[in-house]
């Protein structure tokens, strides 16, 4: 029975997505590790970037600590107590200056005392300025650090490590700069907060009240709703004595209208004479996946920005605001979800969800109800599953988004070979028989369980295979839901992910509910299989889709291996569905297993592109590669700059270009040379893109922002592009200059 297939597929798919890694092919890479040196509380190792100089003048290292549970280090600045790791170079040779990019930090409170640190495992990514990069680097790190966890713990541990000028490297030796440690590190730089001007979260004001007994420094922070975080905490360095509390929310009825939020922090240390007044701080908040650091005067106020208020929010009062606003990202998960169902990405799953209706036509009602509550069910198992595996993602420092799993390998390609598998059995060429007593047997142990209503084990994971496929998609509000759950804790993020589901599952429920309208379908009859034979023809196209999305992660020929290996498993299976002999069935069931083996494991062997596929050169448009660095330039020479992220995955990205971008009238206004177009292909794993939208409160796809001389900060379009929204995007944001372009093109 196809049902028992579908048991063994999935709790396959289970390990594919859990694994979220995919099967990445070989790539020449090395080591470039110090050895670790081990202590009872923590094991600590220095580890490189880079496997050689290459010409670069710069050398980014990373100090690695894997601690015992409850111990921990400590930050830059310690807090009330401890000290941050100590580093010296001395005895190193050609190695100049060298910076330590620190993390945002964890704050730990006990008993009256306020530190910062790190728990677990963390790296601290260091750059090291290289004076003569013709010649090889030796390093001899002397580090002196201070662990913690009942007791404090002084600590010794030095390290040598040589990085050679220069490395062979290219297509003939398959070998790269970058070692096998360089992504590690660049997950904790990546958590590094954010410098500079134009921060997508910034502090307005700041300002001391020392009018009460306990003196009150009062921040007012701007960008949050806009980015979509809420503030975790926010950390206060001075030169001085003092001591700052924990972070709580100011209630104000104007703050949120200007996009201002305003936080008090108790303030200690402070003698009767002393005041901050004009003192230099340095300011880090931290915002969920988000941190920035300002450097900020007391007694600034930005007055263009703020409004400050003057009543002090209780407990109560920041719940219930906190309430207010994720009861109204609820609904918003509610419709997106509901949406979902009449997305492009839906039309592939049409089919399974066609004939779960028909084959329902002739049961009774209650096998009816519950067959599309097992689909529900499934649905919502579906969006838990995909938020656990985000959970873990998220925890473990990695880059979380919606639909991210179409950039693995492997989970690409065990879908296409669970969509050959539903074509075959479509088209009635699959299934499994056993002799023929035990087939009775089972058969009718199943038709008792069925009778019963209990078997419902079919209903449940279509409902769950649905929704995986379905996965690649946008809609209206789903952003918004998705942005400010992955944004939250851990609680925000199943909420969410559970509403997502109950609104996708929306139509199976209202059937449970009136099952009597599956009575109202023709009876089964030979049209039936016209209509198996058309669906069976649409999950062969999704299947080839699939193997699109996996030649741009695997290279062509991984993806032709994949379908070869499907064809010829195919094949046997109509050989075996062509004979009743046992031992050519036998036969033919091994040979047609081994091509699906074939499909399965091809990626592993396959050469990747040296670099991602992109669509710049594709359509009608011409599209510049991704800098979001020069967005700030451009701007400010008079451009007008669309930014499209985009993947070959993303259905509803390429319903924009189609409906939209590329539609006579927006074409002809984006291709005016005052306008340039930047794309980002999110079809591969990219932590540079996965940045950028995080630093808009966005972790999925479409993403699209117009920024100009009338909008500097940028102009964000909906998940479903229209054409006067486009237009109008870029009339707001280009001024004068673009207001007579879009016009000429209406």
């Amino acid at each position: 029975m196809l049902r028992h297939l579908i048991i063994r597929l999935s709790l396959l798919l289970a390990v594919t997505i859990l694994s979220f890694g995919g099967v990445r092919p070989a790539i020449a890479a090395q080591d470039m590790t110090s050895g670790w040196t081990d202590e009872d509380f923590a094991s600590v190792r220095l580890i490189s970037a880079q496997t050689g100089l290459n010409g670069s003048d710069m050398l980014r290292l990373g100090l690695e600590f894997e601690l015992q549970p409850d111990w921990k280090i400590y930050w830059r600045s310690a807090g009330d107590a401890g000290f941050p790791p100590q580093l010296d170079w001395t005895g190193s040779e050609n190695l100049g200056d060298a910076q330590i990019l620190w993390p945002a930090p964890h704050r730990f409170s006990i008993f009256g005392l306020e530190t910062f640190g790190y728990k677990n495992h963390i790296i601290l990514p260091i750059d090291v300025v290289i004076p003569d990069p013709r010649k090889d680097v030796s390093i001899n790190l002397d580090v002196d650090y201070l662990v913690c966890s009942d007791i404090c713990i002084p600590a010794n541990a030095n390290f040598k490590l040589d990085v050679p000028a220069s490395v062979a490297t290219g297509p003939d030796t398959g070998a790269s700069t970058a070692s096998n440690q360089a992504h590690q590190i660049e997950k904790f730089v990546s958590r590094v907060p954010l410098r500079g001007d134009d921060l997508p979260v910034s502090v307005t004001s700041i300002t001391v009240d020392k009018a009460s007994d306990q003196p009150v420094m009062r921040l007012g922070i701007k960008g949050l709703d806009k980015a979509g975080v809420s503030v975790d905490d926010i950390l206060i360095e001075s030169d001085g004595r003092a001591g700052f509390g924990t972070p709580s929310p100011v209630k104000s009825g104007s703050a949120s209208a200007n996009d201002i939020r305003y936080f008090d922090l108790a303030v200690f240390g402070l003698n009767n004479d002393q005041s901050l007044d004009s003192t230099d701080l340095t300011v880090t908040v931290i915002a969920g996946p988000l941190s920035v650091e300002q450097s900020v005067t007391v007694g600034t106020v930005n007055t263009a920005d703020s409004t400050s208020p003057t009543a002090t929010a209780t407990m109560a009062e920041a719940e219930v605001m906190t309430g207010t606003s994720i009861w109204l990202i609820a609904v918003f998960a509610l419709l997106g979800g509901l949406i979902l169902n009449v997305m492009p990405c839906v039309l592939p799953v049409l089919s399974i969800k066609v004939m779960s209706v028909i084959n329902v036509r002739e049961q009774d009602i209650k096998q009816v109800r519950y067959g599309f509550l097992a689909s529900a069910a499934g649905i919502v198992t579906s969006f838990w599953l995909i938020a656990a595996i985000l959970v873990g993602i998220k925890l473990a420092g990695g880059s979380i988004g919606w639909g991210i799993q179409f950039q693995q390998p492997l989970f690409l390609t065990v879908m296409t070979i669970i969509l050959a598998l539903f074509a075959l059995n479509m088209w009635g060429l699959f299934e499994i028989n056993g002799p023929s007593e035990l087939g009775n047997v089972a058969n009718d142990a199943i038709s008792n369980q069925e009778n019963r209503g209990r078997h419902l084990s079919g209903h449940f994971l279509t409902g769950m295979f649905a929704t995986l496929l379905a996965t690649p998609c946008s809609a209206p509000f789903l952003g918004t839901a998705i942005g400010f759950a992955l944004a939250g804790s851990i609680v925000d993020i199943f909420l969410i992910f559970t509403l997502l589901g109950i609104g996708l599952a929306l139509p199976y429920l209202a059937i449970a509910i009136q099952p009597r309208v599956a009575h109202l379908l023709p009876k089964p009859g030979r049209w039936m299989n016209v209509v198996k034979g058309v669906l069976g023809l649409a999950l062969v196209g999704t299947a080839v889709w699939l193997l699109g999305i996996l030649s741009v992660q695997v290279g062509l020929g991984g993806a032709i291996a994949v379908g070869l290996g499907l064809v010829i498993g195919g094949l046997f299976v109509w050989a075996r569905s062509r004979t009743q002999n046992l031992r050519p069935r036998f036969a033919f069931t091994g040979l047609a297993l081994a091509g699906f083996l074939i499909a399965l494991f091809a990626p592993g062997f396959a050469k990747p592109p040296s670099q991602t596929t992109s669509n710049q050169n594709a359509g009608i448009l011409e599209w510049q590669a991704f800098a979001p660095e020069t967005i700030g330039t451009l701007v400010a020479e008079g451009k007008t700059v669309l930014v499209d992220v985009t993947a070959e995955w993303c259905v509803t990205c390429q319903v924009n270009k189609k409906l939209v971008l590329e539609t006579t009238e927006v074409a002809n206004a984006l291709r005016n040379d005052n306008i340039v177009l930047m794309q980002a292909d999110w079809t591969r794993p990219d932590q540079k893109i996965a940045d950028y939208l995080a630093s808009y409160g966005r972790f999925g796809i479409p993403f699209n922002a117009v920024f100009g001389p009338g909008a500097p900060d940028g102009i964000l379009l909906s998940e479903l592009l229209r054409v006067d929204a486009v237009l109008g995007a870029l009339q707001t944001a280009g001024g004068n200059t673009t207001s007579d372009i879009v016009r000429n093109t209406q």
